[in-house]
């Protein structure tokens, strides 16, 4: 009799932790879904954005039957897009790598681009026609440990948050109209 006892409590345990582990996998699952489709937002949103694509490269690589899985790098470098950076890009949470040089971009870098890119890495908006001066709210990138804005159209000083960011091995700035010290502690 003990034994069918410490049977029927063992089966419920595992019952438990089934539905448990269960629970767990439907809530990942819808997690990675609604991440999944802000990434694909934001990258659409992306694309929305630029106003000449000479080679048609998003356009045949980038619409809305594309399934975007978890995405951590965006490298279009030297395909001569111009147009602006939308601030929807911040809504993508596992970015780690943002490598937009060598086009035509213009405008001024979102202040928010910070806000949700807790894992970013690497920025590199080189060679385009940003301008404007750089925000300090990129010192909320405490990940960052590349960034390049050199050969834009940036003035101002070099804010001292910049400074803040601790993992930070590579800092370009040449090629602006900057004023002031650029040593910030980087």
């Amino acid at each position: 009799m003990e034994r069918v006892h410490s049977l029927s409590m063992m089966s419920r345990f595992l019952l438990l932790h089934c539905l448990i582990l269960i629970s767990l996998f439907i809530a990942a699952s819808t997690a990675n879904s609604s991440s999944t489709i802000t990434d694909r937002d934001a990258l659409l949103a992306l694309k929305a954005r630029i106003t000449h694509d000479p080679t048609n490269f998003l356009a045949k690589n980038w619409n809305t039957s594309t399934h975007a899985s978890l995405v951590m790098s965006i490298a279009i470098d030297c395909n001569r897009l111009s147009g602006s950076i939308p601030s929807a890009i911040v809504t993508t949470y596992t970015l780690k790598h943002v490598s937009l040089g060598g086009n035509q971009l213009s405008g001024q870098i979102p202040t928010n681009i910070c806000s949700n890119l807790p894992f970013l890495e690497f920025l590199s908006l080189s060679q385009n026609m940003f301008h404007g001066g750089i925000p300090s709210t990129l010192s909320n990138c405490t990940y960052l440990r590349i960034l390049s804005l050199a050969y834009n159209d940036f003035s101002g000083a070099v804010p001292r948050e910049i400074g803040n960011l601790t993992k930070l091995k590579e800092l370009y700035l040449g090629g602006n109209r900057l004023q002031g010290a650029h040593d910030h502690g980087v």
